[in-house]
């Protein structure tokens, strides 16, 4: 009895103090991909959750830009890699050759990070689909979560060989030593590629995939399937650079010049300015001819000197979403970002992919399996295929039906704020005591 008094005493001597919750202060880090407008919309989403003080945000080119149009703070990060393609045609070998560096340029990228992490006594990294954050994060013990719609890459590899065949059969010379080179680099490029992506996925200490869980999920052909990275993965549902009520609430029709408003069907094309999609926006006064009676919006960095009555080229928009309101069909490469806004607004979509890029050619095959979108090549891209494809979807209901049962099942979901979350949770571990 005198033993267990003693205890008693000595625990009530040194009774414990909590962590007070002023003296948690977070600074979230996103290093973001600047390829695109989907990493960007995406990153924004969740920093605008957040307290401005507690985001930092990292990237290049157009995403730093806009992201300085913001009230976070921003840093400008060096790219990791840089895409190439030629007439609608994404190309992993040329890809491979002009980043053949990288190897030897991730270290200094991993330095780049670390430093930013260090100088701005980051709590937890958000890595939007680059490696050397996740890297960085690792080497100094802090919390890392990966943003991303793609945790496999041996696709691209398959697809690389798979058409080496079709590439010699009666080829010029200098086109098959081409192509056969490129195939020879990727296939021994491949090994190294897929190691360090595993080191990638078994760094981070959660995956959050900005799309619908299964069966529903966009990008579930381009997700891995081994356990060590499925367990770590959170489907939030659509991450929306905009809030789905303010939006339908606006005024969105008053971002139409008053000469476009009567048309009765409309149809947005979006084209970001790959140099490889000029095709298609070529393709597009010559459809607008086509079709007199349908408003086409063109969204795209490109320039035209083509004058229509119902052709509106309406230059790069950083929030076009309220042209996606206005259309009756939009015209997209299957991004993943603005598929799910698409999927969100219940519009239909008529996809053309980059020949080669085998996650939008993915994300294509399943957005025709959900029953919103139909599907086309760029060597499909002629005026008479194109108008009796148009003509077939805006006169389908089944597209309207399905696009509106698939809305209502991604407005059920609050990403961001679940996003934000598990971030604040992460970067509390590392100072609760």
């Amino acid at each position: 009895m005198k033993d267990q008094t003693l205890q008693k005493d000595s625990i009530n001597r040194f009774p414990l103090h909590e962590i007070k919750r002023n003296q948690i202060k977070h600074r979230i880090y996103f290093s973001v991909n600047g390829e695109g407008y989907g990493h960007s919309s995406r990153t924004l989403a969740i920093a605008r959750q957040l307290n401005p003080d507690e985001v930092i945000l990292g990237s290049y080119g157009y995403a730093l830009k806009r992201f300085e149009n913001t009230p976070f703070k921003t840093v400008e990060i060096s790219p990791e890699i840089s895409f190439v393609g030629k007439d609608g045609s994404f190309d992993i070998g040329l890809t491979i050759l002009k980043n053949s560096s990288w190897p030897v340029a991730i270290n200094q990228l991993i330095r780049e990070e670390m430093k930013i992490i260090r100088n701005y006594g980051v709590t937890c990294v958000i890595a939007d689909s680059r490696s050397a954050p996740v890297f960085a994060a690792h080497k100094l013990g802090l919390p890392c979560i990966l943003l991303t719609n793609q945790t496999t890459f041996a696709p691209f590899f398959e697809a690389e060989l798979n058409n080496l065949e079709d590439s010699l059969i009666e080829k010029p010379f200098r086109e098959w030593l081409r192509a056969g080179t490129k195939a020879v680099l990727t296939n021994a490029t491949e090994p190294f590629f897929l190691k360090v992506v595993k080191d990638w996925l078994k760094a981070t200490d959660e995956i959050f995939i900005p799309d619908l869980p299964p069966p529903y999920s966009l990008c579930l052909p381009v997700l891995c399937n081994e356990s060590f990275v499925k367990k770590k993965q959170r489907f939030l549902g659509p991450l929306l650079p905009w809030s789905w009520k303010s939006l339908t609430q606006s005024n969105a029709k008053s971002f139409l010049p008053s000469d476009y408003r009567s048309f009765k069907k409309k149809i947005v094309c979006t084209l970001g300015g790959h140099k490889y999609r000029k095709p298609l926006f070529d393709v597009m006064p010559l459809l607008a001819r086509e079709m007199p009676d349908v408003l086409f919006i063109i969204l795209s960095d490109f320039k035209s000197d083509v004058i229509l009555p119902n052709l509106y080229f309406a230059g790069f928009a950083d929030n076009p979403a309220k042209y996606y309101l206005n259309a009756d069909l939009v015209i997209t490469q299957a991004g993943h970002s603005t598929a799910m806004e698409l999927i969100t607004l219940g519009i239909p979509m008529l996809v053309v992919p980059d020949t080669g890029q085998i996650e939008q050619e993915s994300n294509a095959k399943r957005l025709c399996e959900l029953g919103v979108a139909s599907m086309l090549s760029y060597k499909d891209l002629n005026v008479e295929t194109l108008s009796v494809e148009i003509r077939y979807m805006l006169n389908e209901q089944t597209f309207l039906n399905a696009s509106g049962e698939m809305s209502k099942i991604a407005r059920g979901y609050l990403a961001e704020e679940e996003a934000v979350r598990v971030i604040r949770d992460y970067s509390t571990r590392v100072q609760a005591y």
